[in-house]
């Protein structure tokens, strides 16, 4: 299926983006190859493939929802190296 620059101006009038002639060019081309790509995936022959194949009989894995004790946030502000008060200090992220 090849896309035009008019299917690539509809679209875009659809999606409320403004889009010059170089992307329209652009896109077009673009949506034609992953199109022309999909093609030839529906060519593959999947007869033989069920519904449910796949690798390994995996199945859902609950654990029991137990309550436990856990650390106090004193214990874990004790722990860190560095603090600030009540807080954990830690390495600038921005500038």
């Amino acid at each position: 299926m090849e896309f035009t620059k008019e299917d690539i101006a509809k679209l875009a009038q659809l999606a409320r983006i403004s889009l010059n002639e170089a992307e329209k060019e652009k896109f077009a081309g673009q949506i034609s190859s992953i199109l022309e790509y999909v093609k030839q995936i529906k060519e593959v022959d999947t007869s033989q493939v069920t519904a449910g194949d796949h690798h390994g009989h995996l199945a859902n894995v609950w654990r029991p929802d137990l309550v436990r004790s856990s650390l106090t946030a004193q214990k874990i502000i004790d722990q860190f190296p560095e603090k600030y008060g009540k807080l954990n200090k830690v390495k600038k992220v921005f500038e």
